[in-house]
């Protein structure tokens, strides 16, 4: 009785160990997946800051998006091009 009773308990708990293990890599699968994804960086043109193309700073002036680290260096480019005329 108690050679079963161990049997159980050692596959109940190898039980668990993998489905442990499985869970884990699928999420370690998931988040490599989103780390695979390239992310395209563009320089600001006021400081020279990298930032993400996916910015909420940008503006189109004439057939160019311009790309900025914060809203100081949109509103800084957006005076600079108003005084350049």
């Amino acid at each position: 009785m108690i050679k079963f009773l161990t049997f159980v308990l050692l596959a109940y708990l190898a039980y668990k160990l993998f489905t442990r293990s499985s869970k884990n890599s699928e999420v370690e699968s998931k988040s490599s997946d989103s780390s695979n994804n390239p992310v395209e960086l563009v320089k600001d043109p006021t400081c020279g800051t990298f930032v993400e193309k996916t910015t909420n700073f940008k503006v189109k002036y004439y057939d160019n998006i311009y790309y900025f680290c914060s809203e100081d260096c949109r509103q800084k480019f957006i005076e600079k091009m108003k005084s350049e005329g």
